[in-house]
This record gives C-alpha cells, structure tokens and sequence, in this order.
C-alpha cells in the first residue's frame, strides 16, 4: 500500500521512495511506489503530473488501492529508489480551484440553500451543478461577496482525521458514506466537507473567486468559475479587452457596451436602407432584363451572365424575373473564380430547374441542385458559363 503524503502535506513537491511495482495501464508503462506525493484524479480534480528519476509521469490511477504512476516510456525496476518531483504550478492551481470550491459551495448554501451535485476542475475552467433554479447578476454578486469575504479574512483551513462514525459530530455540507477513518477538511467556522483532495493552507491563498457564468444544465443550474492566477489571467486579457475597445470607440470603459450596442444599432439601420435599395436595384433590373428578353415558343426567356452579383442577390433576381407573370424562364450566370447557375420558372412551366442544374452543372465543373421552380449550382470552370446557359435554352423543347 502506497503512503500517500499529500495528505500529510499538500506542499510537497520532492520526495525520494521505492518502486514497489512495475505494471501497465491502458498502454503506458506504472509503478507502484512505497510512498508518493502524486495525487491520483479523484473528487473533480485532475490527477497531478511530475518526473520520477527523470521520467514524465503522464498521469495517475488508483487501481483497486494501488496508486499507479503512469510513466511517458519505461525505464524504472522494481526494488530501485527513485526521486520524485511535482510539477507544482498544476498542483497549486488545483489547490486553489478545489479549495475555493469548498467555499463557493458553501456561499452557495447560505445565501441561496443551494447544495452542490457535482464538482468538476477542468484544465481551463471549473464548474459546480447546483440544486437550483436561475441565478440573476445581483444574486451572483452576494454569492461572491460571501466567498471572498472568507478569503479577506484567510480563514484557516484544518485538516481531521476521524472515524467515520464520528461524522455527526461535524457539521458536514454533505454527509459522506465512507467507511473507516473520514478526512475532513474545514474551512475555519465556515464549511466542513469530507475530502480526500488537496487544499491551500488558508483561504487567503485562494486569492480571489469570480464566478464567469452560470446556465441550465441537466435540470440543475451550473456555474462555471475561476480562482487564484486563473481568475487573475482571466481578468487581465478582458481587462486589455476592454481598454482597446475604450479607444476603439473613444469612450471610458464602463460606457464600452453602450458603445458597441449603439454601433450595432446604428449598423443596422444601415443594413435596412441598403436592403431596401437593392430590392429597388433588384425590381428596376428585372424590369430591364425582362423588357429585353428573348422569347422561344412562347416563353420570355432571360438569359444573361452577371457580374458584381453574390448568389443571394441572383436568387433573388431569379425569383422577380417568374414571380408576377406566366411562361418565364430565368436562366442566369455568375461570373468569377467560384462560377455559379441559378436557374428559374414561373409556375405555369412544366420543367424541374433541379433536373436542369444537374445536366448543366458539369459544364462549369460544379454540382447543385433544388425544386421544380428553383435551383443553382457552384463549380470552378468559368468559361463553361455561356455553353451551361444556351444548352439550358435549347432544352425548351425538350419534356422532363
């Protein structure tokens, strides 16, 4: 059995043990040692990560009371003493995130008698499940308040060992269904909670708690947050955000948001007029097209290859030149690197423009499709437009 002196001393980072073991697990190379201070994933927080005598340890896995050390490549013996190193930022970060969600847990408990589901420390965020309904900003902000006011006053943080029949005599967030002796973590006069992770010493190290946002999840309300350097660095990039947004738009800070909500106001009041001219632009073009239109066997046919349109544009024109009148067939083309087919009836026709756009898609090197009334095409080969148009007339004549 591996002693595990993370529960001793969550603070050790160097240690010197004997590999007791050699296996595999899922592929990687393990050891068992006597002791270590690698802490297995466990509880939402990640295992941690290290060398042993130089190896990477590339993970942990508790296997059955077996702690694993999962080495990069093999290289280890059995009976050999080995030096252990940490890598310690991982360690602290999760420190901090474990502990502060101790506390965010608790906040939680007596501002809203929210309990905690589940808890999980993800390499870039952390989230708690909650059993509650929907938060709003200002119920937010009293959670936080009460965390970080345990922060400001560092509140100790205890560590007790107790048999597990003794858990009445503390005032648990949760009751724990262990057997034998219970590890305790107390957040001084604050949260009590049954936890083999590993904490800072205080709450002052937790540094800061800021909870990023919330959402409904599994019929239970989830919170993502940050603490310590990750809240720091969180803070840092939006600060930065913020400032150049300030300049950008030559306002203070805290006016940025009105800022960019009048801009896009504003943009889309620009949006509309241009719209509305294009409808214009695109009625007048229709009426010019269809002046000018040949007609084959009764039909007003518009034949026509387009430049400076996009493809919204020529569906749209395709659409006026058939909608208000009977035997019209648009058959346009788009010119450019990405050469395209847009092809049109009035109702009264009896063709299918999909079939249609399928013969025709070949020419331009391209494949489309669409509706008996409606259809288009993209491809690569520009000069297959003209021949893809006048094969489309010809077939007039032809019956699907």
């Amino acid at each position: 059995m591996t002693q595990r002196l993370y529960h001793q001393d969550s603070y050790l980072k160097d240690f010197r043990a004997r590999v007791t073991g050699v296996d595999r697990w899922k592929g990687n190379p393990a050891v068992v040692l006597d002791r270590s201070c690698f802490y297995p994933a466990s509880g939402g927080q990640p295992s941690d990560r290290g060398l042993l005598e130089g190896l990477p340890v590339v993970g942990m896995a508790d296997a059955g009371g077996r702690l694993l050390h999962l080495l990069e490549q093999e290289g280890l013996a059995e009976g050999q003493v080995v030096d252990g190193r940490l890598h310690w930022e991982r360690r602290f970060d999760h420190m901090q995130q474990h502990t502060g969600q101790h506390i965010l847990s608790q906040a939680f408990v007596q501002v809203l008698d929210w309990d905690t589901v589940s808890f999980h420390l993800g390499r870039e965020l952390c989230t708690i499940d909650l059993t509650g309904d929907a938060l709003t900003p200002e119920l937010i902000y009293e959670v936080e308040d009460a965390a970080n006011r345990i922060i400001v006053e560092c509140r100790p943080i205890r560590v007790h060992l107790v048999d597990a029949g003794r858990q009445s005599e503390f005032p648990l967030r949760k009751p724990s269904g262990r057997q034998g002796t219970l590890r305790i973590v107390e957040v001084s006069d604050f949260d009590f909670s049954a936890c083999g992770g590993t904490h800072c010493r205080s709450a002052g190290e937790v540094g800061l708690i800021k909870i990023r946002r919330w959402e409904r999840a599994k019929k239970r309300v989830r919170v993502e947050f940050y603490c310590g350097w990750r809240a720091l660095r969180d803070y840092r990039w939006k600060n930065r955000a913020v400032y150049r947004l300030s300049r950008l738009y030559s306002r203070p800070d805290r006016e940025v948001v009105e800022a960019a909500m009048e801009r896009m106001e504003r943009e889309e009041g620009l949006r509309k007029k241009l719209a509305e001219v294009q409808d214009r632009y695109l009625d007048s073009e229709a009426a010019r097209l269809l002046d000018g239109a040949a007609v084959v066997q009764g039909i007003r046919v518009v034949r026509r290859v387009l430049t400076g349109m996009d493809m919204k544009a020529a569906r749209e024109l395709s659409r006026k030149l058939v909608q208000d009148g009977e035997k019209r067939l648009a058959l346009l083309g788009l010119e450019g690197e990405s050469p395209a087919l847009v092809f049109a009836r009035s109702e009264d026709l009896p063709w299918h423009m999909g079939n249609w756009i399928r013969k025709a898609a070949p020419l331009i090197a391209g494949r489309g499709g669409g509706s008996p009334r409606h259809a288009q095409a993209r491809g690569s080969r520009p000069e297959g437009l003209a021949q893809a148009l006048d094969d489309a007339r010809n077939r007039i004549e032809e019956v699907d």
